[in-house]
């Protein structure tokens, strides 16, 4: 299998690598002139590609061919979790979530946050390791920490939903519909407070459930975007 690298532009038939991938390539995997490697930008585009000039720190590589994988039209799937106290978990969901097939994350404050302060950079990175390990076309978006009142400024999809522990709230895998975009909001370990709930709803989010069980921070936003994915593939075309 050939090794994949992260390469932002690939418009020219000859690129530069990173200072970062180089030194992977260089130093980790000792590749040489002549190596046949993949290069993916993170926006849909894989080329087969040829290390050509190799020095100490710096390589650069000759684009063979170039494959276009289009964004899915079958909708995308945002979530936005809040960070969990131990970094390691959130960053652990980040990874996981880019491998199964998450197009946005975005980290939540809400008022039982346990975190209010995370690096996006190493989040960033986290995904982008992802995508090159589960050979995706697509790198994920990975927004700055948002506070529930900044996020539900934005432009909203029609579908959205929180996880809530209260109450009966409908099952994710029963009001969810493959086909259009969606957003589904994930609290801390406290959950979110009543008045959230209040908000979200009075903002036309709906409430659902993950199961009997439950569940920790970073494994009900896993369970939410694997069976949307799943979802996704079987209502539409294969994801990428």
């Amino acid at each position: 299998m050939k090794h994949r690298f992260y390469c932002p532009d690939l418009t020219a038939d000859r690129v530069e690598l990173s200072e970062e991938e180089a030194g992977h390539a260089l130093r980790v995997l000792r590749l040489r002139e002549g190596d046949a490697v993949v290069l993916v930008d993170g926006r849909g585009t894989v080329a087969e590609a040829v290390l050509d000039a190799v020095g100490k720190h710096a390589a650069s590589a000759v684009v063979r061919s170039r494959v276009l994988y289009p964004s899915p039209p079958h909708g995308t799937i945002h979530l936005a979790v809040a960070p969990t106290k131990q970094m390691e978990r959130t960053e652990w969901f980040v990874e996981k979530a880019t491998e199964i097939g998450v197009d946005r994350i975005t980290p939540l404050l809400t008022e039982r946050t346990e975190r209010s302060k995370l690096r996006l950079d190493r989040l960033q990175k986290v995904a982008l390791s992802a995508m090159k390990q589960s050979q995706r076309a697509w790198l994920p978006q990975v927004d700055e920490l948002t506070s529930l009142s900044g996020l539900l400024k934005q432009i909203l999809p029609a579908q959205r939903y929180f996880g809530w522990c209260e109450g009966a709230p409908a099952p994710l895998m029963q009001v969810y519909t493959p086909g259009s975009d969606a957003l589904v909001l994930i609290g801390p370990e406290g959950d979110f407070t009543a008045e959230e709930a209040k908000t979200m709803l009075a903002h036309g989010f709906q409430a659902i459930g993950l199961g009997e069980a439950r569940l920790r921070t970073e494994t009900a936003a896993l369970a939410a975007c694997t069976w949307m994915s799943l979802a996704r593939q079987n209502g539409g075309t294969p994801s990428r």
